[in-house]
Formats: structure tokens, sequence, C-alpha cells
């Protein structure tokens, strides 16, 4: 079965994460996927770690690309770049602000040539506004987005999430809204402009701590691993580490209270789930004493066997060796022997194909060139004039 972006080019200007992220999104869905550099190559080569030469981190987030290394502002090479840009179907970037303007590859500079195309522009903090100029990375974004006001235990300093999520959040709002426009330019022909700022995916899927907000006036207070919203929620000690429980239902409470044998269903304090919220301390002092008196094999095990919403804490090994996780193919291994992350997307029921592994830098210079008509004198001065890498 074909892969439902299948003939799809897009053309990307991305560094580190989050345009790299959604263009790799987009390949795994089946788009052909051009990744233009700078001769020095994307700023994620640069960091580690590495095997055998390779860039795990710069192979985790552009697998099934090509690289194609064109200088886009000297005169010699620049229409290079316009022509590829002209052909495309999706441009992607995320870029500071102004630089594909200053290179004539702005939304404006392209669609009057090329009326169809879909161009997704990633900013720190979006594209237009008093902080369009800002440099924004992602612990910027989540102490601004209100993120890191509510992540951390009661009492303790504000904490951020430990993986860069705004970058991620953004690759995959870009990705969704570049498919989108795919199928409203099926219908109408005509390409349009998409913005995705890091810090408005942050804000937006705080939702309902925002909701929290808006309707008291008042800043929600930090409670760690527990929840706001349902009770018992959070980690838990047992005799030989932690587990997590959530519990969001009145009828899981039951099923919880009596297997614990704890006779407090009718208690007033604990009869809703927002009577367990504001009584939570109370509800905990109950229920750590017995989750501490057996292991936490024992708990998975009865707890599961109940059907209540349970789960371990889990090292990154202990991850891909869990058997759902191997099952869903969430590790693969690239033909160059890079492991990577594995899509999280299945259609039909199938895991993606195995996707290419992520490109050296300028090693489809010459096959790009090549497409858009450039002969091998063309390159060679090109070269020689330093404009292209040719891998």
């Amino acid at each position: 079965m074909s892969q439902p972006l299948e003939g799809i080019k897009v053309v990307e200007f991305g560094n580190l994460i989050a345009g790299p992220y959604c263009a790799m999104l987009l390949a795994d869905l089946g788009a052909d996927v051009t990744k233009v550099e700078p001769s020095s190559g994307d700023l994620a080569r640069a960091f580690g770690p590495y095997v055998d030469g390779v860039s795990y981190y710069f192979a985790a987030v552009n697998r099934g690309k090509k690289s194609a290394v064109i200088n886009p502002r000297a005169d010699a090479s620049k229409e290079w770049v316009r022509k590829l840009c002209l052909d495309a179907d999706v441009i992607v970037h995320n870029l500071r602000h102004g630089a594909m303007q200053r290179a004539g590859l702005g939304y404006d500079d392209l669609t009057e040539g090329n009326p169809g195309l879909v161009y997704a522009e990633i900013s720190a903090f979006g594209s237009s506004g008093p902080d369009a100029e800002r440099a924004g990375i992602d612990i910027i974004f989540q102490g601004e987005s209100g993120m890191m006001s509510i992540t951390g235990e009661e009492g303790s300093p504000p904490a951020k999430t430990a993986t860069t999520v705004g970058d991620y959040l953004a690759g995959t709002n870009a990705a969704m809204a570049v498919s989108a426009a795919l199928v409203g330019r099926a219908t109408t022909g005509k390409g349009r402009k998409i913005e995705v700022s890091l810090r408005d995916g942050l804000i937006a899927i705080q939702s309902t701590w925002n909701a929290m907000y808006f309707a008291s006036g008042s800043q929600p207070g930090r409670v760690g691993t527990a929840s706001w919203f349902t009770a018992p929620t959070e980690t838990f000690p047992t005799a030989d580490g932690f587990f997590n429980l959530a519990i969001v239902s009145d009828g899981h409470f039951k099923i919880l209270c009596d297997d614990l044998g704890l006779d407090i269903v009718g208690d007033p304090r604990f009869t809703t789930n927002e009577a367990r919220v504001d009584h939570r301390t109370e509800l905990n002092e109950l229920v750590k004493p017995i989750f501490a008196s057996d292991s936490t094999d024992a708990w998975m095990e009865r707890l599961l066997g109940l059907g209540l919403p349970a789960g371990r804490l889990m090292t990154l090994g202990e991850v891909f060796d869990d058997p759902q996780v191997q099952h869903n193919q969430m590790k693969v291994e690239l033909p160059d022997g890079a492991a990577v992350t594995g899509s999280p997307v299945r259609m039909t029921g199938e895991a993606s194909p195995a996707p290419s592994s992520a490109p050296r830098l300028g090693a489809d210079t010459d096959s790009v060139l090549r497409s858009l008509g450039a002969t091998d004198e063309q390159m060679s001065q090109l070269e020689a004039d330093g404009l292209i890498v040719r891998g």
C-alpha cells in the first residue's frame, strides 16, 4: 500500500529539532524530503552521542531525507535553490526571523511562481508581533508558557520537563497543519502559509490548567506527580520501588477500596473526584502504608488484574525491552546501523516502511541539482566556488 504523502515534494530549511522533526514526520508518511543545509551542516550534526562517526542526535530527527548543500544567497547558486522551492509542494523552515526573506525565499517571494505551495514557518514566539525577532530555546518557552510554574513538587523550585517538548510539539503541529493544507489544496488548487510558534504550542497543551486559571483567576500550585483533577493519582512508593496509579472515576475508586479493604467509599471526603482531590492528603495517609507493604511486581499484578490504570516507572532500557514497545517497533535500526525512535503512527494496522538513514552532509547535492537541470560543468564550477558541497 502506498504511503499517504507519496509524490509530495518537501524542501526543508531546518536546524536542530522543530523544523527537522516536522519534515521527518512528513517523510515517515511518504513525502520526498530534501534538506537544504549550509556548508557547515545543520547544527545538530555537531551534537553527540556519536557511534561510528554518526551523530545519533542528528539521526533522531533526520531519517528518510536527502541532504543538499547549496548556498541560497550567492548569485551563482541561489537560483538553483529558488528552482528547487518553485518545484516543491511544501517548504518547512525554522530559521531565525527574516532569514528566508533575506535569501529571497519568503512566502511572498515564492507563491507567485508556485501558487499551490504550502509554506510552514516555525518560529519561537510568532512570525509577527512584539517578540517576533526574539531568539528562543526550549527552556525559555517552558518558562514563558507557564509550564514551569505548574511543574515540580509543592514548595520546590519550578522544574522543566527533561525532553525539549516545545520543539517536538511544534514539529508535530506543523506536520499536522501541512497535511491539512495539502488536503485543502486538492480542492482549491491553492496553497497557504502556516505559522507555528513553539511558545504557543506549550500554552495550548496546558488547556485544562489554563481553564483553572480562567475560572478562578488564581495560579494552580505545583503538586508533583499528583493530579489537580483526580485522586488518588500519583507516584506511590512500594516495598522495593515505585509505581504510578491513576484513579479517574468513582467506579475505579470503589474497585480500589474494595481490594484494599478500605470502607471509605461513603465517606463525604471521598465520594467524588472533586472531594478526593480536596482531601488528597487524608486519602494518601490511608493508601500509602498499604502500597508500601508489598513489592512493585505484586502491586502491578494485582492492580492490572483489577483493570485499574497502573504502571511502572521504567528506565529507557526497560522501555525498549518492553514486549509491547518492541511489538510497536518503537526502536528502528537504520541501514547505516544507527538506532532511532520509531514512528508512533500506524496506518491500516501496519508500521511505516523502514526509513532510509539520515543523510551525510551534501550526499544528494548532485542528484538534486541534476533534477533541476544542472550540468556536470555547472556543478563543478559551483563546487570550485565553494557554493555547494557534494557528498
